[in-house]
């Protein structure tokens, strides 16, 4: 499914099937010369099939098309080795690039899992790795990425997207801001009906502050259109802004309050915490929501510690927090 959104940017519905994220919102931008597609969908047969459809019937020839991946995940990135052409470039920013160019191997999602594990995921590194749609779904061969760099432009058709860097969710999440139109193809970093993830990982030791000023950031920016990666458009960009800073302040006291009742690991304060999702209680979650709750309340928690307001031990090998 896809559809024109504004005059020569076309919005392509790829499917994430068993995903609750249900769809990824592709964009096209069509220009004279060349186009730009923002985000591909999963390394898998139905995203693939929903984007080659889409392109086909749009007439578009994909050795004049160029690909900007907004951030390092699967559902972001995945096709981005099977869509380019010879005569094509991939652009990503460069944090996120250098841990694409490892994201297909072995090691990599092995450091991954045993850094989860030590937050108190229970489960080994094999079952921990196999549930992962990163890893399932994740591009099939390593990617020749052109980094771009902050306010570097892309003059597409009718449009001048300029990069704006918005670290969070991933370390190196990147947006494209058309400023005169005040358009923001936001990827992750916003979202309508739901939250972005906020995970730690390999670079960054408190991704939710650099979350939070990024959030601010974009706050800053003359925003009238958002174009957003998953389910529902924004009506008011700055009061969206607003809730999503609301969210991580509740559930900063949230995961606070559950230490003050005793000194617990990542995995156990997330068991407690509140969440959006169909299962009749934390027992039943997937294994992959397990993966991405606990690490979402790491990360509260790292904030918490920078804050001064909790501590942390390895015991075990496993992290604990403790209240200060």
């Amino acid at each position: 499914m896809y559809e024109e959104i504004l005059r020569g940017i076309w919005r392509i519905q790829v499917p994430l099937p068993r995903s609750p994220l249900k769809v990824l919102n592709s964009y096209l931008i069509k220009g004279d010369s060349r186009h730009l597609l923002v985000d591909t969908g999963f390394n898998r047969p139905e995203c693939r099939e929903a984007l080659e459809q889409a392109l086909q019937e749009l007439a578009v020839d994909r050795s004049k098309t160029d690909f900007f991946i907004t951030h390092l995940h699967s559902d972001h990135s995945g096709l981005a080795g099977a869509f380019k052409t010879d005569t094509t470039k991939v652009f990503c920013s460069r944090a996120d690039g250098q841990i694409m160019r490892v994201g297909n191997t072995r090691a990599y999602w092995e450091e991954l899992a045993a850094r989860y594990i030590s937050y108190g995921l229970r489960s080994t590194i094999d079952d921990a790795i196999r549930h992962h749609p990163g890893f399932r779904f994740h591009e099939s061969e390593v990617v020749d990425y052109h980094y771009v760099e902050e306010g570097e432009l892309f003059a597409i058709g009718d449009y001048q997207l300029r990069c704006v860097l918005t670290p969070g969710h991933t370390p190196g999440h990147m947006c494209l801001y058309e400023a005169e139109k005040g358009i923001l193809l936001a990827g992750d970093h916003i979202l309508g009906d739901i939250t972005p993830v906020i995970s730690p990982d390999i670079v960054n030791e408190d991704p939710l502050s650099l979350y939070l000023q990024s959030l601010d950031k974009v706050d800053r920016l003359n925003l009238r259109t958002v174009l957003v990666a998953h389910r529902k458009m924004l009506e008011d960009p700055h009061q969206r802004i607003a809730e999503l800073k609301a969210h991580h302040a509740r559930r900063l006291d949230e995961a606070y309050r559950i230490v003050t009742q005793a000194p617990q690991d990542a995995y156990e304060i997330a068991s407690q915490m509140t969440w959006d999702i169909r299962a009749r209680d934390w027992e039943n979650f997937p294994a992959a929501q397990k993966w991405f709750a606990t690490g979402e309340a790491f990360a509260h928690l790292q904030h918490l510690r920078q804050l001064g307001k909790v501590e942390r031990r390895l015991e075990n090998g496993i992290y604990r927090f403790y209240v200060v």
